[in-house]
């Protein structure tokens, strides 16, 4: 049943309240979540108070936009909020509290029982992006002196979650051992120890360790599920791939956002005033560019008045030595952020990119260069250093580009300040003013000395 019918119930006036109730529940609430900034406030708690299971609620509060779970937790009871965070998977319900304001978030973390707050806390404590601030303190853990028969007792015993693939193996002083998967406890006698059969050289993470890593571990690994330790390897918890590709997709979905100098929320769930305020500055910021390239232009009118036909690729040389950098910048920004760039790697794929962007500069500056001096005194009328004016135009704003766009993630990274903002607006006004200041400088320089 389509999601849109959802409106219509609401608003139909034949419609009792069993009616509504029935017919919601019986949609994928995932995709109310995935829909719900479609509707007002008030449609928005109304869908939420029709649930029928306290684990549809969460999980779609949890799966909606940002504006819209605000919206909700807004409008919630705090008791009920906070009822609702206690039966959540530790991991979400920190995403959810990190929301908050930090008052806001004691507030709440005051009405769960203390063992889960303290759990809540920590996590917390270790930022959203690291293996500490994505794991579950909830995993099959096995002392290294129980029976394959009691660990499967056990294991039917426990309704309250779907049995996980791995086991982790652990000794008094809950120090990492080793590991071993369901399948393994199945084909082995059942007096048999897990130190006899368990894997003691398995990959794990430590709390501080970034998301990058952990996505990296999992997918040489092939595993499902890694476990995270302190320095002391005391195991604290697991982190799941779902935790991974939830953070790996925000990193990105930041990321790309970021480049192109917008928000890094849903674009569909953002209202148009915050949208305005999110871009306006990255807008001023071109504006402030474009100011300074009207100034460099109004320093060379003399020149730009007597060779007047060099205005004509202004756009040509800018584009080119734009893409270039923009090419270069990308590049190494998302060989950081997948981890095949590392720092002893670094200064290689640098020179790589440099060497692409120069010969590129040299390809089509020639090519560019050759069809224009070819054409003057035949198709054109203009002056016949034209065209080696825009050839080596074309190949030292290239090359600067380059340089631009493979160097300034390097610096940002250096300085603290997230990289991919590079990507974005900041090569692109830098480009801009650079080309434009090299191709005029080249251009004055070649017709003066002629």
């Amino acid at each position: 049943m389509p999601v849109e019918n959802i409106k219509l119930f609401l608003d139909d006036p034949t419609l009792t309240k069993d009616d509504i109730h029935s017919r919601i529940n019986g949609m994928d609430h995932f995709e109310i979540a995935r829909r719900l900034s479609e509707f007002n406030r008030e449609e928005k708690i109304q869908i939420l108070n029709l649930l029928d299971t306290d684990l549809k609620r969460q999980e779609l509060l949890y799966e909606t936009d940002l504006d819209s779970r605000l919206e909700i937790q807004d409008s919630l009871d705090p008791d009920l909020l906070a009822s609702l965070l206690r039966d959540m998977p530790e991991d979400e319900a920190t995403d959810i509290l990190m929301e908050h304001p930090e008052e806001t978030r004691d507030e709440i973390l005051e009405k769960i029982p203390q063992k889960e707050a303290n759990i809540i806390k920590d996590l917390i404590s270790y930022g959203e992006e690291t293996a500490g601030g994505l794991m579950q303190t909830t995993f099959n853990r096995v002392h290294e002196d129980q029976t394959a028969a009691e660990i499967l007792i056990k294991l039917k015993q426990d309704k309250s979650h779907e049995p996980a693939p791995y086991f982790y193996v652990v000794n008094n002083k809950d120090e990492l051992l080793g590991y071993f998967k369901l399948r393994d406890l199945l084909n082995i006698p059942a007096i048999a120890r897990p130190t006899e059969f368990m894997r003691k050289r398995g990959p794990k993470v430590l709390l501080t360790d970034p998301c990058d890593k952990v996505a990296s571990l999992m997918d040489h690994e092939h595993m499902s599920c890694i476990p995270v330790t302190d320095e002391n390897n005391i195991i604290q918890g697991v982190v799941t791939f779902d935790d991974v590709i939830r953070a790996i997709q925000d990193i990105a979905s930041e990321d790309i956002f970021t480049m192109v100098g917008t928000a890094t929320v849903d674009p569909f769930a953002k209202k148009i005033r915050k949208k305005i305020l999110s871009r306006a500055p990255w807008l001023f910021v071109t504006f402030i560019g474009g100011l300074f390239s009207a100034y460099v232009i109004s320093a060379y009118q003399d020149s730009l008045v007597e060779f007047s036909t060099i205005i004509l690729f202004i756009p040509f040389v800018i584009g080119l030595a734009g893409n270039v950098a923009i090419q270069g910048a990308t590049v190494i920004v998302r060989g950081m952020a997948t981890g095949n760039i590392k720092p002893d790697n670094l200064k290689r794929v640098v020179k790589s990119e440099l060497a692409v962007g120069l010969i590129n500069g040299v390809i089509f500056g020639v090519l560019c260069g050759g069809i224009i001096a070819a054409a003057t005194g035949t198709l054109i009328q203009v002056n016949p250093l034209l065209g080696p004016t825009v050839g080596v135009g074309i190949i030292m704003a290239v090359g600067v580009s380059s340089l631009l766009g493979s160097l300034t993630p390097i610096f940002f990274i250096k300085a603290g300040i997230d990289p991919a903002i590079s990507t974005g607006p900041m090569v692109i006004v830098l480009n801009d003013i650079l080309g434009l200041v090299i191709y005029l400088v080249t251009a004055g320089a070649i017709f003066s000395m002629f």
